[in-house]
């Protein structure tokens, strides 16, 4: 048997689901939010549509701006104040990963908590009960922030990213339409977050029966149409089927959680800055192949996923090479930028491994992540993508 932990929040999804948010603010007693979102995002149109359906709905709100990638807890700590000052009675995080976490972790202090941001999140998370409703509309498809617990914030002072888990989101609303603007960077590097989401679940020390399907299904489905959404923007049939992806990918590894390609990604958006998804892509093919030898069966469910043709005779180290070889191609297929044409050094890449064998994510690894195992990671995936 799986103690299975994850408890769903309600989900709505569809063509044009942003439009339901003004009458499910009022089913839940709640007439001020706040929108917590980045610039770009209000750049894109998205912000004035959803605005749009509040005002249709007679709810004012006010608007924070002001996450950027990676948000720092003081960012957090601005749109706090925010919500404070409007006297909001709810938070509605619309954007990619970095605006739905910073939402969520607004609500700490949103809802009583005592202190700034920094006192909560911490290398080993918090678990923390807010009464404050968040609503989280996802604007990416690859972040599956919206569904899950985990709120990812930066702590600059000391080039450390750590996390609080919070009450479960109130609502989701997943709306294919809001991603059709993404730009074909963005497209792919949250596109292989959300790959590296379901993998990560399904070959995590703590997956279960209900992560394995969730996980496995979003498989196929990036493997289905990542590359369409990349390539055709506009084709709605591959874009509604990434945003499903991904939000079942965030299904699959909230109760799991990931392990060591989001280690290697919060040590790389620490030391080069690099965007989130990126960096978790890159540690993504050498990871899986380097956990193949120990979960071949899991390594078989995913390479039948994505579709790649087996004898069924292959041994778990065949298989990780195969998936590893994959993900690599789709990787240069779709442009995919690398370590080393950033301007980023082999050695320096390295140098990362003591911040991803103490990463907290790493201990969900089913191989022992210690610092030399880090270092031979971190060294070929610099080495195999060029």
């Amino acid at each position: 048997m799986y103690p299975i932990h994850n408890s769903v929040c309600p989900i709505i999804a569809g063509w044009g689901a942003v439009s339901v948010l003004g009458e499910k603010l009022k089913e839940l007693g709640k007439n001020r939010p706040l929108l917590v979102t980045d610039k770009g995002v209000v750049a894109a149109g998205i912000i004035g549509k959803v605005g749009a359906v509040l005002d249709s709905a007679g709810l004012p709100y006010a608007v924070f701006d002001g996450v950027q990638s990676d948000p720092s807890a003081e960012i957090v700590d601005e749109a706090v104040e925010a919500g404070l000052a409007f006297n909001c009675d709810c938070v509605v995080g619309v954007g990619g990963g970095s605006s739905m976490d910073t939402a969520k972790a607004s609500t700490v202090r949103l809802s009583g908590y005592e202190g700034l941001t920094r006192d909560y999140v911490l290398a080993v998370p918090l678990k923390l009960e807010t009464s404050v409703p968040v609503i989280l509309v996802p604007t990416t498809t690859g972040t599956g922030s919206e569904v899950t617990r985990v709120a990812v914030i930066s702590r600059p002072e000391l080039n450390k990213k750590w996390s609080v888990h919070l009450k479960r989101t109130t609502l989701a609303i997943v709306d294919p339409s809001l991603t059709v603007t993404l730009p074909k960077e963005v497209t792919a590097n949250t596109g292989l977050d959300a790959l590296a989401h379901a993998t990560e679940a399904l070959t995590s020390k703590g997956h279960n029966l209900y992560s394995d399907y969730f996980a496995e299904g979003a498989i196929k489905k990036i493997a289905e149409n990542l590359y369409t959404s990349w390539s055709q923007p506009d084709y709605r049939e591959a874009r509604t089927a990434m945003s499903i992806a991904a939000n079942w990918a965030g299904l699959a590894f909230d109760d799991p959680m990931c392990h060591l390609p989001h280690a290697i990604g919060d040590a790389f958006g620490c030391h080069f800055h690099t965007q989130h998804g990126h960096s978790c892509s890159l540690g993504l093919p050498e990871s899986l192949r380097l956990v193949a030898p120990v979960e071949p069966e899991k390594m078989r469910v995913i390479a039948r996923a994505m579709g790649i043709p087996l004898t069924g005779d292959e041994s778990g180290e065949q298989l990780g090479d195969l998936v590893a070889e994959w993900i690599y191609d789709l990787m240069r297929r779709m442009d995919f930028v690398s370590l080393k044409s950033m301007g980023i050094g082999r050695e320096s890449v390295v140098a990362c491994a003591a911040d991803v064998a103490s990463n907290h994510l790493a201990g969900y690894c089913p191989i022992p992540v210690t610092e030399e195992i880090a270092a031979q990671v971190l060294g070929r995936l610099y080495d195999n993508y060029q």
